[in-house]
């Protein structure tokens, strides 16, 4: 099939969660409800799955809304990159649904727990597929939304808390984004990301386009969490139910992430020595400050939270290096941390549910958790860097660029890449030693945790497993997306076609007879 014949592929992981997420409003009978919610997940999975197919060639799929081509309507495009991320939130998506099918919850149920987590899917995908900067607006409140509802459903005293820093935070980065858009319409008269680069190749290094990219950056720093922006993730995400808290950990901070990969590559690349020294520094104290903070708690999803943290400033550090071998290295890293931080927010779900607590220092659980046992310390091994891990060989990649690049701001930020993953591991290793190694005392009763939910935990580390077994294909896909990054005109010329964008001439009004 040629792109035109799937320029509707585009908008099927957009429209899947927002049709299937309207039919979850009604209130069906629960294993209805779960039904249909599996059956969405998995579809919008699929057609995720078939978007890397059509694009693994280098095709650039569009859909033009309403039969408008860009940059004059709005378009949906998926490249490689948009299309990996596409999948990696379909996979995170179902494993999320299958949890919170799991684990049943009728109070936030009845408060239509999962027709919410389809309007996030909604938002989420169109963020990733969006082809233009306004939607790309657009995109985030829709999810933003979907999760704040879902950040203070089943109001408790430590929701209502967390979730009023999640909202005005991301407020306030909102209205900066939609400032942002306006000044960048004024001084490039285009908001399409193809027109937007060709425009402002055409101005070539320009200090006012270098002040509006820098404007993105700080909007998409909030969104990813980067420090100092990100000091409302640690609170937020455990507060959450474990099911959503573990799609948000997983995916949500990685939309900012692409967003400043995007905007960074394809569209403003003309003038990148600050944007690069921005996201270089940024991600160094990133990275020490989540493996700082991992360190300093003691409850399961408290200190993945911070694993989260620390992981985006890993792939800052990539992007900041600014060569192909960080793209591709930050490309194949952006799986690893969805996939594992999917997995320890599943497990942290079992533990806490067989303890009957949050925190990790109940010890001996080895006994009665085995299998978890033994999932856990491959997601560990694979959050701290060590072999035989994917999360070795994408961490191995990065510091090989940081070392290659050879700036000091870089091989400072190898140096506190190599010294997180040792904090990191020392995390981890605090966590194995408080709740799986030693005597289990009597004093603390263990639950029963059921099949379903232990097996959403073995599915999710199974995939990271699956990403030490696939390193091979995993960078040699991360290779080709970061050539295509590369080399935006095959973007370009995608989305706007080989002919010039003619700006047809303002309409005339006839003269009176």
């Amino acid at each position: 099939m040629t792109p035109a014949d799937l320029a509707w592929l585009p908008l099927a992981p957009i429209l899947t969660p927002l049709g299937i997420g309207l039919l979850l409003l009604y209130p069906w009978r629960r294993p209805v409800r779960v039904g249909l919610a599996l059956a969405g997940a998995l579809g919008v999975l699929v057609f995720a799955a078939w978007l890397v197919a059509a694009t693994s060639g280098g095709a650039v799929l569009v859909s033009s809304l309403g039969g408008w081509p860009a940059p004059f309507g709005i378009v949906m495009t998926a490249d490689r990159l948009s299309a990996w991320m596409s999948l990696l939130a379909a996979v995170s998506g179902v494993l999320a649904v299958w949890q919170a099918a799991a684990d049943p919850d009728p109070v936030r149920e009845k408060h239509h727990l999962f027709g919410l987590l389809f309007f996030l899917f909604a938002g989420v995908q169109l963020s990733f597929l969006t082809g233009d900067l306004f939607n790309l607006f657009v995109a985030f409140e829709v999810m933003l939304v979907a999760s704040y509802a879902l950040a203070v459903l089943g109001s408790t005293r430590e929701q209502l808390r967390e979730g009023f820093r999640y909202i005005v935070m991301n407020l306030v980065a909102s209205a900066l984004l939609v400032v942002t858009c306006g000044l960048a319409y004024g001084v490039l008269g285009t908001l399409n990301f193809a027109h937007l680069a060709q425009r402002s190749a055409e101005l070539g290094p320009n200090a006012t386009v270098t002040a509006v990219g820098v404007l993105l950056l700080i909007v998409f720093a909030a969104k990813g969490a980067l420090f100092p922006l990100g000091f409302w993730l640690p609170g937020t995400y455990p507060a959450l139910p474990p099911a959503v808290g573990a799609f948000f950990a997983a995916v949500l901070t990685k939309v900012g992430i692409y967003a400043l990969i995007r905007v960074f590559t394809t569209v403003f690349n003309q003038d990148p020595a600050l944007p690069n020294t921005l996201l270089l520094g940024l991600g160094a104290v990133t990275m020490l400050f989540g493996a700082f903070g991992a360190v300093s708690q003691r409850e399961w999803r408290r200190i993945f939270s911070f694993t989260v943290i620390s992981s985006v400033g890993y792939l800052a550090f990539g992007l900041g290096l600014g060569t192909p071998e960080a793209l591709r290295a930050s490309v194949a890293y952006l799986a690893v941390s969805v996939l594992v931080t999917a997995a320890l927010f599943a497990i942290a779900a079992v533990a806490e549910r067989a303890a009957g607590s949050r925190l990790v220092t109940v010890r001996g659980m080895i006994d009665f958790l085995p299998l978890l046992a033994g999932c856990f310390l491959l997601c560990a091994l694979t959050v701290a860097g060590l072999p035989p891990s994917g999360g070795f060989v994408a961490k191995y990649a990065l510091v090989r660029a940081g070392l290659a690049q050879g700036s000091p701001l870089a091989l400072a930020a190898v140096f506190s890449a190599l010294l997180a993953s040792l904090i990191l591991l020392y995390a981890m290793l605090g966590v194995w030693r408080g709740f799986f190694w030693g005597k289990h005392l009597v004093m603390f009763p263990v639950y029963r945790v059921p099949l379903p939910l232990r097996a959403a935990a073995y599915a999710a580390t199974a995939l990271v497993a699956g990403l030490t077994l696939f390193a091979g294909p995993l960078l040699g896909w991360a290779d080709a997306t970061a050539a295509e990054l590369s080399e935006p005109g095959q973007y370009i010329r995608g989305v706007l076609g080989d002919e010039p964008v003619v700006i047809p001439p303002p309409p005339t009004v006839p003269e009176a007879p």
